[in-house]
């Protein structure tokens, strides 16, 4: 298998808390293990790419230069840390728009890919929505994550079978480590962890 060198990142629910058409930096608030966890992959070598839908721009409930603060404060907040994201995008557009670059579309992926020469079979992905893993799947990436922050445990139970108990989002079922599902069909999530504090030990035994 080869090894994961570019990691793209939903934002909203998965790096940061959820706060709903975030337009104020002083918002921005990290979710628990982001930090720590991007510090270790980021010594393993590993890029990172933000990738978000930001539609509150489209439906007139914020500017766009609010999104750049609000992104700048996140990478300010990582920078604590030692990270550094190797880019940011953001998919400005309203869902009615039927723009090419709204998650589950691949206009954003499209652009990194051609900018920093990314390779799907050495990318992964992690949100916290069925957009985010149907975006992964659709851009061939090797890895889905799906974190339970954010929206998580609501795109898992929308996933899950009501028949297959082992599939449910139990978290007392999911025990002290990531389940993992190496062969995932369709845009089904790789991997799923209950947050950041579980993606590093998560990738490595993807990784085994």
């Amino acid at each position: 298998m080869n090894p994961l060198r570019s990691l793209l990142l939903d934002r909203d629910g998965t790096l940061i808390r959820d706060a709903h058409y975030l337009a104020d930096p002083a918002g921005v608030e990290l979710l628990p293990g982001v930090g720590e966890a991007l510090r270790d992959l980021a010594g393993q070598g590993v890029r990172f790419f933000v990738v978000s839908n930001q539609s509150g721009i489209g439906r007139g409930y914020f500017v766009e230069h609010a999104a750049h603060d609000c992104n700048a404060r996140m990478a300010e907040l990582l920078g604590v840390f030692g990270v550094e994201l190797a880019a940011v995008r953001f998919c400005p557009h309203a869902p009615e728009a039927g723009c090419a670059c709204r998650k589950p579309g691949l206009g954003m992926w499209r652009e990194l890919a051609e900018e920093f020469r990314l390779q799907p079979a050495e990318c992964g992905m992690v949100g916290d929505k069925i957009e985010d893993l149907a975006f992964a799947a659709g851009a061939g990436l090797a890895l889905r994550v799906l974190t339970l922050t954010g929206k998580g445990g609501k795109t898992l139970e929308v996933l899950c079978r009501p028949t297959d108990p082992l599939s449910r989002p139990d978290r007392r079922a999911a025990g002290p480590l990531p389940r993992l599902d190496r062969n995932a069909a369709g845009h089904a999530p790789h991997l799923i962890i209950e947050n950041f504090r579980q993606l590093v030990r998560g990738i490595a035994l993807w990784s085994a």
